[in-house]
């Protein structure tokens, strides 16, 4: 449920909360729900993938004695809508990757937090949770590993290496779906896998004495979007039909954010992460992409701008990344006939967590049609520039991409 956003406040909640333990007792117990029969399974699902132990969150929320020290935390996290970490306002779009809490499920939540946080029948045997192990699609066409291990000592507390790892095709393939399992589950945060048919990363790589490369002043790589984007608690996603290209021979370069908590400063590390990529058995529908910016310049608080598509198109997939205080960015498509096709609308904004939106259903748009970006600016709000993962216009503050397809198979 929690990937570390919002920690630094959570701690000195739930210290309070641990320092009262003993008065625990005097505590009326007034939830129907306990932590054994109905918390956990909501917990292993929403919040497994990050608060185990040994994972990118700084406590685990999978057993009793270390969930209840934190149930206030976990109450206003909730409440904030914070937690499970899903940015996308919910009917504003729907989308397949969607994280956000069922009602019931949020209800649940609360009312244990606020009744007495009940354990429950002390017998119940709680499934183990392995997350590090397993291929959600099951054994991937292609299984790739980081050539040797990458190491990360006590002094460093975050770094960004990219790993060349060959493909080792001879023929042109199609992408489906790619997965990962990080070698590190404590440190890695963040994943971007792209396509390099140029060779310019194996020469930054060779150019590199320590395992992978390190981003350079000047952005050379990436020169285009990733085809995969990995984060603790986002499993991937199948296409059905369709796929990214992927030449003969080509590289496969990840980019990996290792980052500690306050629970890991001043450990070592090391990791070799693994990746998965599922290839279509034949030919796929060609997955493209559009790069949408706004004006390097933004002034006052309400910006917009527009795309208009060439052709018949089928959007698959919003990628947003946005490096400036903005609030309610929204995406709508208008079409031709006047039509208001909501995408997508986020409140709360920022680069930590990229995340790809991919749509339950894609949404078909005519030629034509304006894709219109829209947000609300924080006062005297400042560009802030970083890394950008989409390579192309990285001087623009807000940049969009749009990932589709437009018709017939590939050949």
């Amino acid at each position: 449920m929690w990937r570390c956003s919002g920690w630094l406040v959570a701690v000195a909640v739930a210290i309070a909360t641990a320092g009262g333990l003993v008065a625990r007792g005097h505590t009326p117990i007034a939830s129907r729900w306990t932590y054994n029969e109905h918390l956990f399974p909501i917990f292993r699902e929403n919040c497994g993938a990050c608060h185990l132990e040994g994972g990118i969150a700084p406590m685990s929320l999978l057993t009793y004695q270390e969930a209840f020290p934190w149930a206030q935390s976990i109450r206003e996290e909730v409440l904030g809508l914070r937690m499970p970490p899903w940015k996308a306002e919910d009917g504003f779009g729907d989308f397949k990757n969607g994280h956000a809490l069922p009602a019931h499920e949020m209800d649940m939540i609360l009312e244990w937090s606020s009744g007495g946080y009940p354990r429950g029948p002390r017998d119940t045997q709680l499934d183990t949770v392995n997350t590090t192990s397993l291929w959600h699609f099951g054994e991937p066409t292609l299984t790739l590993e980081m050539p040797e291990p990458v190491s990360l000592d006590a002094n460093t507390n975050e770094a960004v290496r990219y790993f060349v790892l060959p493909s080792g095709t001879s023929t042109e393939r199609w992408i489906t779906a790619i997965d990962f399992q990080p070698g590190a589950s404590a440190i890695v945060r963040g994943v971007a896998v792209y396509i390099d048919t140029s060779a310019v990363a194996k020469e930054l790589d060779t150019a590199d004495t320590d395992p992978g490369f390190a981003p350079i002043d000047e952005q050379v790589f990436p020169t285009a979007a990733p085809v995969a984007l990995w984060s603790p608690g986002q499993p991937p996603v199948m296409q059905n039909g369709d796929g990214y290209r992927l030449p003969a021979g080509a590289d496969f370069v990840v980019r990996i954010h290792y980052k500690k908590t306050w629970i890991t400063e001043g450990q070592a590390f090391s990791d070799q992460s693994r990746v998965g990529v599922h290839l279509a058995s034949g030919n796929a529908r060609p997955i493209e992409s559009v790069l949408v910016s706004s004006p390097d310049t933004l002034t006052g608080t309400q910006v917009s701008f527009t795309h208009e598509i060439d052709r018949d198109t089928s959007v698959l997939a919003l990628l947003p990344e946005i490096e400036i205080d903005a609030t309610d960015v929204r995406v709508v498509a208008l079409t031709p006939n006047g039509d208001r096709v909501p995408m997508l609308f986020i409140r709360e904004l920022g680069t930590e967590w990229p995340t790809r939106y991919w749509f339950d259903t894609p949404v078909d748009l005519p030629q034509g049609t304006e894709v219109e970006v829209s947000a609300v600016l924080a006062p005297a709000a400042e560009h802030m520039p970083g890394r950008s993962l989409l390579g192309g216009n990285v001087t623009a503050p807000i940049r969009l991409l749009l990932d589709f397809t437009t018709g017939g198979a590939a050949n």
